[in-house]
């Protein structure tokens, strides 16, 4: 099974799951929006990221929330050293990112979410050019959120992606393609929790 049939069945399984919970009337009909920024560290791994070093970078995500649902799109960037690049290996992502929201008995709320989207690259060629790429993201991710403060929570995650950046220089099966692991720390607001 390919990356991206993975990613298809799981969100469709996320779906279903959040509207079984629906019809059995457990989940509250809660309207609202968050958003959050957060760091991110992780690297680019196997296929043709060999040779990347692990990297810090940023994370920021906006969505409207429906019950359990945080329909929402995002934005990363992380910049790694990379053995055949001239300076830095900047990789960002621009994805929507659908989130199922799981009950607890704690006031910690675990998630599951699924990220795909466009994912963009830039390095220093070796004339001193600035070679840039695009691509796809699709990815998996598990989170939690905890409340700290009134409509504040921390929320921490791991994520696994798949990365396809293509330059141009002939077609998808010339693209650059692999993965990527990271963690995320960070804030969200929440309007009525």
């Amino acid at each position: 099974m390919s990356a991206r049939h993975a990613v298809l069945t799981l969100c469709f399984g996320f779906i279903a799951l959040g509207s079984a919970r629906a019809q059995n009337g457990k989940v509250p009909g809660r309207v609202g929006f968050a958003a959050g920024v957060g760091a991110t560290y992780g690297n680019l791994t196997g296929g043709d990221f060999n040779g990347s070093k692990a990297a810090a970078g940023f994370d920021a995500n906006f969505g409207v929330v429906l019950s359990r649902w945080q329909l929402g799109v995002g934005y990363d960037r992380t910049t790694h050293h990379h053995a055949d690049t001239d300076g830095d290996y900047v990789v960002s992502n621009v994805y929507l990112e659908p989130r199922l929201l799981f009950t607890s008995a704690h006031r910690w709320t675990p998630y599951g979410a699924v990220r795909f989207g466009r994912a963009m690259a830039s390095y220093e060629g070796v004339v001193g050019n600035i070679d840039k790429a695009a691509g796809y993201i699709a990815g998996l991710g598990a989170g939690l959120v905890w409340p700290i403060a009134r409509h504040f929570q921390a929320d921490a995650a791991a994520h696994y992606d798949r990365l396809s950046h293509d330059y141009g220089t002939g077609g998808y099966s010339a693209a650059e393609k692999g993965g990527r692991t990271s963690l995320r720390v960070g804030v969200r607001y929440a309007s009525g929790r």
